[in-house]
């Protein structure tokens, strides 16, 4: 066989039933052996079944003014993930402390939260976690502002990195290199983003962060001096995504997408699509679908849009994929709802400490060890059938709709309808699916809304990354 390192010359079939012996980490390590066995592995899916279900078994949602994040399933799937992540809640009742939590990050299966005690690597389905090392401090006189993201896919390594991305990765007052390559140049003579963009990057496989430089590719966006692309002070969610080898991650308050590649340390600049009003970039979502990594966006209140970016051939283009006026089926989803609760229930982890507290207690009384751990139901969210809203349209929907996320393997993208429900809406078919009520208990007022949101893939790899501080969940 080409591209054989051992010279076997084994034909195809014989080796791919060689490598579906192998355990799942050592299967991931034969895989970036050479190119032949990625293909077979790849091609025969050999072992994304094991690692990486096609499936969705829920979405995390952070509201505004809340402490912790909720977590919205169908109840078959995994009911006590919020219990497993174990957050950190104050010891004493006696004593005032405030405590917080929040999910930060999710790639393939690894989360990426932060409580009070630090910040934190899990994978629910398998309950283990780490607790990363403190990331260093920014250059003195300095305010580091920006987002963490993991990246992680066990198809190519057992090991994550997390990176800090900067807001504005052209900000003066975040990077000291941008200042050292100005030197007596004024801002306005200045590209942006900079030719070298310095990220804060913390590995697994060696337990240490790094700051790495990536050298940009492509031309610059613009000069520094343009206002225009710097909106560093809008409030938005910095989504991101993981996918064939290079990382995606928004910036600038959504104007901007950066393409990170790990590989060979170099990044480039991508704009968002041209006819996203300037008021829209905010709410602009970056994700992926089964089509690869898309952007989808709402004008005119109920006008949906979604963008595939066609990153073939060295293009960096968004292709227009749908636009649709979707106020029919959002009208049907509320006089649907009046009368029905919804498949999924959310699990908020602010509804008091007894609460979290039990489910906490259920996950330490757990014998099994982390081999033991893994998800085994098969019963999943039936995407084709499960609770299908229609009929005549008695009122017009006049609320807000946002975008929750992307199903990462089928054309869904799931919505939240005035923070009352969250649907799944099929692009190809228009068909809509009410999957339940996502506002907490007692929660209300002009601030109420959803500041990020995560959709939940399981990964069922038993082994951990090793690390000096990895630990079992609730032990």
């Amino acid at each position: 066989m080409e591209g054989d390192p051992a010279g076997l010359a084994l034909p195809e079939d014989a080796l791919a039933e060689i490598l579906r012996r192998l355990p799942p980490r050592s299967l991931a390590a034969s895989r970036c052996v050479c190119k032949a066995w990625r293909d077979i592995v790849d091609g025969r899916r050999l072992l994304l079944p094991e690692l990486l279900p096609h499936s969705v078994r829920g979405i995390f949602l952070m509201y505004n003014d809340l402490d912790y994040p909720a977590f919205l399933s169908h109840p078959s799937l995994d009911p006590e993930i919020l219990g497993k992540l174990d957050f950190y809640r104050n010891p004493n009742p006696q004593q005032w402390i405030w405590t917080t939590a929040s999910v930060l990050s999710h790639c393939n299966g690894l989360l990426l939260y932060k409580d009070t005690r630090g910040l934190y690597v899990a994978n629910p389905a398998t309950q283990r976690r780490a607790l990363l090392p403190p990331p260093p401090p920014p250059p003195s006189g300095m305010f580091w502002r920006g987002s963490e993201h993991i990246v992680f896919d066990p198809t190519e390594s057992p090991h994550y990195k997390v990176l800090l991305v900067p807001n504005d990765p052209g900000d003066e007052e975040l990077s000291m290199e941008l200042r050292q390559q100005a030197g007596h140049e004024s801002t306005s003579s200045m590209e942006w983003p900079a030719s070298t963009w310095v990220l804060c990057v913390f590995s697994s496989c060696t337990g240490q962060w790094e700051e790495r430089p990536f050298v940009r590719e492509g031309e610059a966006a613009g000069m520094a001096s343009d206002k225009a692309l710097r909106r560093c002070g809008v409030l938005f969610q910095s989504c991101s995504d993981y996918w064939r080898g290079v990382f995606y991650v928004q910036c600038n308050g959504g104007l901007t997408v950066m393409r990170i590649s790990l590989s060979n340390n170099k990044y480039r600049v991508i704009k968002m699509p041209t006819d996203i009003g300037e008021r829209d970039y905010g709410d602009a979502y970056l994700g992926r679908s089964k089509e690869g990594l898309c952007c989808a966006s709402f004008h005119d209140w109920y006008k949906l849009r979604v963008w595939i970016l066609d990153d073939s051939c060295g293009k960096k283009e968004w292709v227009l994929k749908h636009h649709i006026d979707i106020c029919h089926s959002v009208s049907c989803v509320k006089m649907f709802c009046e009368e029905n609760e919804g498949p999924w229930k959310l699990q908020d982890a602010n509804i008091g400490e007894d609460s979290g507290q039990q489910n906490l207690q259920d996950a330490n009384n757990d014998e099994d060890d982390s081999s033991n751990a893994l998800v085994k139901s098969e019963v999943e969210w039936d995407s084709d059938s499960d609770n299908i809203v229609g009929g005549d349209i008695v009122q017009r929907f006049s609320g807000y709709i946002t975008v929750l996320g992307f199903h990462p393997y089928k054309d869904i993208i799931f919505l939240d309808l005035s923070l009352d429900r969250a649907v799944a809406y099929r692009l190809n078919t228009s068909v809509v699916q009410d999957l339940g009520k996502i506002c907490p208990y007692g929660y209300g007022g002009h601030a109420a809304l959803i500041k990020s949101s995560l959709v939940y893939t399981p990964c069922l790899m038993a082994e951990f990354p090793e690390n000096k501080v990895e630990a079992h969940i609730g032990g």
